[in-house]
């Protein structure tokens, strides 16, 4: 294990780690209220190591990162900014995972930005409002409260207290083609509903794939050793691109 620190490029430092050794290198980022050290994230990293190579991050305002976290709307550049990283450090080939709050920002990275061959979202919402789950009523209470600011606080949080709306998931998902887009989604989630995997997928281009899974909680509850088997074949079976995709390259209809 090698720790790393880097700049996002609105100058907010980050902090991670880099375990694994295996030829594909694969940003895994976390959700709200994780870290890059949360024990059942580190098992499931470690189960993956043989396979691929993994950069954790502690995303804005979380673990050892500076900066305030923003629910995924501008963590895409702390994204950006690891896999630059790998690139940089000789990979060829760099997928993004990422679940719930990651999931987000693995999709705008790829979106907006891109540079990466292959997006893998898990639990992730189509959309940043109209959910009515007690989950999530319980989250906005946390984020939006000066009480509950507090108890972020004590779990190592920092959020920020003015977030400026930006563009639905599901209105960007189409721009992550032609670099793969897996979806996974949970039937037993109780954060956001089967409902929002369908609809990203539905506005996602090919190549994608859609993998609602029995058995499955919200994000790292599902984070199984027979999950990572799952993703190290996802991974494989994605296509491959002659060279990383830029967003210039991709042809706006």
């Amino acid at each position: 294990m090698r720790t790393y620190s880097l700049l996002a490029a609105d100058g907010v430092r980050l902090r991670g780690y880099r375990v694994g050794v295996g030829p594909t290198a694969v940003v895994f980022c976390h959700g709200f209220l994780g870290s890059s050290r949360k024990p059942r994230l580190v098992r499931f990293q470690r189960a993956l190591a043989a396979a691929c190579t993994f950069y954790a991050v502690d995303l804005r305002g979380h673990g050892a990162s500076g900066g305030r976290s923003t629910f995924g709307a501008l963590e895409y550049l702390d994204v950006d900014a690891v896999v630059r990283r790998a690139r940089d450090e000789g990979f060829e080939r760099v997928i993004t995972f990422g679940g719930s709050m990651g999931g987000i920002a693995v999709i705008r990275q790829a979106a907006l930005l891109g540079g990466v061959d292959g997006v893998i979202a898990v639990s992730t919402p189509s959309r940043w409002t109209g959910h009515e789950t007690s989950a999530v009523r319980r989250m906005i209470w946390l984020t939006s409260s000066s009480p509950g600011r507090l108890v972020l606080r004590s779990l190592g949080c920092r959020v920020t207290r003015a977030w400026e709306p930006c563009e639905d998931p599901v209105d960007v998902v189409g721009r992550i083609a032609p670099a793969p887009t897996v979806l996974v989604h949970g039937r037993d989630d109780h954060f956001f509903p089967v409902e929002q995997a369908l609809e990203l997928y539905s506005r996602a281009r090919e190549p994608r794939r859609l993998l609602l899974a029995s058995r499955f909680g919200h994000a790292e509850d599902g984070y199984t050793p027979a999950f990572a088997e799952r993703i190290v074949a996802m991974i494989g079976a994605m296509p491959r691109a002659a060279s990383p995709v830029a967003v210039s390259d991709v042809a706006r209809a």
